[in-house]
């Protein structure tokens, strides 16, 4: 009868079992197998392989390219880092309610795509260089959604501001909780000006997500 390894519980023949080396191999292999980095294209793939994952798996998916670990209840990126998305084009709006797009703004939104981490908690950073065809306060904020459910508004306590027809750099830093685990996020940055008369300037925009732990 194989005995197991005192670390990593890896069986090994004794001398009184049968001479079967394939089947002591294969014990082994089949021992090893759970223990090692495993890896896949991608998730569909992965989640058909290991259909009953345990804490401290690791995995690398090929797409999108990085090593995930199974907490024993998610699978979750190794060490996330922050994410950034940034767009240097110049728009304007002169709505007075919060919103994405900008009039004469090209290229993609300023929208960072991210995985909850294990704390369900986020520091979101957004700026720009902000100005105002008037002395009137035009505002920088988030949508934060999970899926495409929105989960937290932009608002006005969460927002760089900048008052005044001079173009400012301004940002502002918020801590987005509660978060559920392992779930596709995003943040997007929004705008709005305080006053329809007033023509509000964002250029040079970015968001950048932060994982806490």
């Amino acid at each position: 009868m194989a005995l197991l390894t005192k670390l990593g519980n890896l069986p090994y023949p004794q001398p009184t079992d049968a001479a079967d080396v394939p089947l002591h191999i294969q014990s082994l292999a089949e021992a090893v197998d759970g223990r090692t980095v495993l890896r896949f294209a991608d998730v569909a793939t992965r989640d058909t392989k290991v259909t009953a994952p345990v804490a401290g798996m690791l995995v690398w998916l090929a797409n999108p390219g990085r090593y995930f670990h199974y907490t024993g209840t998610q699978w979750h990126p190794i060490a996330p880092g922050a994410g950034h998305k940034a767009n240097t084009s110049t728009g304007t709006t002169t709505s007075t309610a919060y919103t994405e797009t900008l009039t004469g703004s090209t290229g993609d939104l300023a929208a960072v795509t991210f995985t909850a981490p294990p704390s369900g908690s986020v520091l979101v950073s957004v700026g720009a260089r902000i100005s105002g065809s008037a002395a009137v306060a035009c505002l920088m904020s988030a949508n934060i959604r999970t899926g495409t459910t929105l989960t937290l508004a932009a608002a006005d306590v969460r927002a760089a501001i900048v008052s005044g027809t001079n173009q400012c750099s301004a940002s502002t830093q918020f801590q987005v909780g509660g978060l559920t685990v392992g779930a596709v996020c995003t943040a997007t940055a929004a705008h709005k000006s305080a006053a329809t008369t007033n023509t509000a300037t964002f250029t040079n925009r970015f968001v950048t997500v932060t994982p806490l732990t």
